[in-house]
């Protein structure tokens, strides 16, 4: 990632000139996987084994951006980061200097589809 000196205009989000994904540059990207163990047991509550149960892998990306008109996603939105489609969680403010924001964006990667809450007609 390469900074250069900003014109603090907005034009340049803090500096960054380079990883820019859609309309944020994107600061930091954390992508955990965990798993959990299952205990199996036969019928008279003895072990016998375990295995071990993949979970969702879950995301959280640090962005920054300073051009008017751009905005954070909201929470159960679709985001786009390396190939990925991420199911927003939470996001959180983190920082607003003059027309720069920083934010922090959790979610978790999409292994089917996601429909949001707004399409359920009841």
């Amino acid at each position: 990632m390469s900074y250069a000196v900003g014109a603090q205009d907005g034009s340049q989000g803090f500096g960054l000139t380079s990883g820019k994904s859609g309309n944020f540059f994107v600061e930091s990207f954390t992508e955990t996987k965990s798993a959990s163990r299952v205990d199996i047991d036969d019928g008279n509550g003895k072990p016998i084994g375990s295995s071990v149960v993949p979970e969702r892998k879950e995301v959280s990306l640090t962005v920054q951006f300073g051009e008017s008109g751009n905005t954070l996603p909201e929470v159960g939105s679709l985001l786009s980061y390396n190939s990925l489609s991420i199911g927003v969680t939470s996001v959180d403010v983190n920082e607003v200097q003059a027309d720069y924001t920083r934010a922090t964006i959790n979610g978790f990667v999409l292994i089917g589809s996601l429909t949001a809450l707004s399409d359920i007609s009841t």
